[in-house]
């Protein structure tokens, strides 16, 4: 959960605290590249893109899951789904050196397609490979991890942590820790016994 559905509100809650931040970086950005600054209602239009980037990837990882899940399978479809997140950190965290608010618009993007994907293989996974007994509670933790990571996001957003004019940019990229956590530790963990069975035909392997 933690490098799943935990990114999906952990990155819908940290965009909030360093909107004014980007706004400015945005504006201060094109007044060195061209000497005009941008006009507020251009400003709000670009904020809007950068806003609406994370649910039109997420849009996209919602369509690209179900192949992703048949062809590489639901824990293997997880771990890939981390590169997403690493990129968009990466684009996120040298934004600002780079000078460059288009680099915040695409980090979004794949931030979106990382969070439309696990939105759908998570719960998927989970369910596939709970024990009967424990599938309704194990598969109920998707929603746990989403509001956890919502809560963290506005903790870890306050200007005093990461949510400062001069952090933003470690704020946007922090992102990358729940997706390093899961590269480490999901390996470990089994894939989904369905998926071996119906999709693998590998039925010695679900056992």
């Amino acid at each position: 959960g933690i490098g799943g559905t935990f990114q999906y509100g952990y990155n819908i809650s940290i965009i909030n605290a360093p909107a004014s931040y980007i706004q400015t970086f945005m504006n201060t950005t094109w007044l060195e590249r061209t000497g005009v600054p941008l006009e507020s209602n251009v400003i709000l239009l670009l904020w809007s893109f950068t806003v609406s980037a994370y649910p039109l990837g997420g849009l996209t990882g919602a369509v690209v899951a179900g192949p992703m899940a048949i062809m590489l399978g639901r824990k293997m479809s997880l771990l890939v789904n981390n590169v997403f997140v690493i990129v968009a950190a990466t684009l996120s965290g040298f934004s600002r050196m780079a000078q460059s608010f288009e680099m915040i618009m695409l980090s979004r993007f794949f931030t979106g397609v990382n969070a439309g994907v696990s939105m759908n293989i998570q719960p998927m996974y989970l369910a596939e490979s709970a024990p009967k007994k424990l599938r309704g509670a194990v598969a109920l933790t998707s929603a746990s991890f989403t509001a956890l990571g919502l809560v963290l996001g506005q903790v870890v957003g306050l200007r005093e942590l990461l949510g400062g004019e001069e952090s933003w940019p470690f704020l946007l990229a922090s992102n990358v820790v729940p997706a390093l956590i899961q590269l480490t530790a999901l390996p470990w963990f089994p894939e989904s016994p369905r998926y071996l069975l119906i999709d693998r035909g590998d039925k010695e392997s679900c056992i």
